[in-house]
């Protein structure tokens, strides 16, 4: 009999090293990311279950604002009168109230809300907001390992725990930017419509003249116009002059607890504050921070639109603003995400060090819900910024540019 030979095995069919590592390591991410995905809404249910006071936290101010505002008109930006209201809603909230510090633009959103069941409303406003936050971020892509990501960040936890407008925010930021490109247009209604939140369109000019982007400015006036003329026309023809006039007095009463505020604010300013520096030291040093991220976005900018430019922007508008909260921070993980999904395609590494940081700023949000950690996240942003730019990795500025479609794209 002849011997018997085994046949060599086909190419095709061979694994290589390097594949089947691969293949172990992206299966160990998504069995991670899973995992803090489950977690993430187990700790949702169980903080529901508590019945926190008010109910659904910050959300039932929101709440509130629509309703009132469908009543008062601008009488929203009376804190006494609001708040005597809320507790008609609540009587737990025992004398206190939320006040109302946005622009009347918001309001388009919240009176919609406010016509609705408290919890009904609570459900719509975190589900749309997320689902436009993701799609602002990926595209289509957003049912993807990053997608995940999203979903798993401890951002979209405390934004979710808060009720907060976190998602609202980063999608108007991240869609605008996206979207410069090729409709010029769409980014800069979006980018007008983020003016709710005046911290957070400090770049914006920046962004916009570096990179020469006339239509979109032209598009983010009209729409503040607009908006103008569409909220005084339905809610009251004297609500954004009484905006302008109440406004001194929401910043007293903010600077008169922000001792109460500063273990919820990733920023210089509240960080010095918490640590007893005078004022003026606080002011200078985010001057400072503030006009070097300016020269960094600009330099960016200037080159065109990439990976590296709208996480600049994302991670930046933290940085430059004085006021802003944890739950303000899934434009972060929004950036960064995008800054790595386009590495990642591009064949290029990710840097160790910004893996670092983000995992270290991710346990330290969390930990900032009822902690006081004085400048840690701010410190941590600023070297992100920095890594971004390329200030620590000079070489990883001539990375590849962005590949990304807009949102409405593949």
């Amino acid at each position: 009999m002849a011997p018997t030979t085994l046949a060599p095995k086909s190419p095709m069919t061979a694994i290589s090293p390097a594949v089947a590592s691969q293949t172990r390591e992206r299966r160990a991410i998504l069995i991670m990311l899973i995992s803090l995905a489950l977690y993430n809404g187990a700790y949702l249910i169980g903080w529901a279950l508590s019945s926190p006071q008010p109910a659904f936290g910050d959300f039932f101010g929101l709440w509130s604002f629509g309703k009132y505002a469908a009543l008062s008109g601008a009488g929203i930006y009376d804190p006494v009168a609001l708040a005597r209201y809320q507790q008609t809603l609540d009587p737990a909230l025992d004398g206190g109230g939320f006040p109302y510090p946005y622009p009347p633009t918001f309001l388009l959103v919240l009176i919609p809300l406010g016509m609705l069941a408290l919890p009904v409303a609570y459900v719509c406003w975190i589900s749309v907001s997320f689902v436009l936050y993701g799609v602002a971020a990926l595209g289509r892509d957003w049912r993807s390992l990053t997608g995940l990501a999203l979903l798993a960040a401890p951002t979209t936890l405390i934004n979710a725990i808060t009720g907060q407008n976190g998602f609202l925010s980063a999608a108007l930021l991240i869609g605008g930017l996206r979207l410069l490109a090729n409709h010029p247009v769409i980014a800069g209604v979006l980018l007008g419509l983020l003016a709710y939140k005046p911290q957070f369109v400090l770049l914006m000019p920046v962004v916009l003249l570096a990179s020469r982007n006339w239509r979109a400015i032209l598009s983010a006036i009209a729409t503040t116009m607009i908006v103008v003329i569409v909220t005084s026309a339905a809610l009251d023809p004297w609500i954004w002059l009484q905006w302008i006039v109440r406004f001194p007095e929401y910043q007293a009463q903010l600077q008169a607890n922000q001792t109460s505020l500063d273990h919820m604010m990733p920023t210089v300013i509240a960080g010095l504050h918490a640590l007893g520096a005078p004022p003026p030291v606080g002011s200078v040093i985010q001057l400072i921070l503030s006009c070097s991220v300016i020269v960094m976005v600009w330099e960016s900018w200037r080159r065109g639109m990439t990976d590296r430019a709208i996480a600049l922007v994302a991670v930046g508008s933290i940085v430059v603003t004085p006021y802003a909260m944890i739950y303000d921070m899934p434009m972060v993980a929004a950036g960064i995400a995008i800054h790595w999904k386009a590495r990642l395609e591009a064949g290029a590494p990710i840097a160790v060090l910004e893996i670092g940081l983000v995992i270290t700023l991710g346990a330290c949000l969390l930990a900032m819900i009822a902690h006081s950690l004085p400048l840690a996240a701010a410190f941590l942003l600023v070297l992100l910024v920095l890594s971004i730019a390329g200030v620590f990795d000079r070489s990883s500025r001539s990375a590849p540019a962005l590949n990304v479609a807009p949102p409405a794209a593949g």
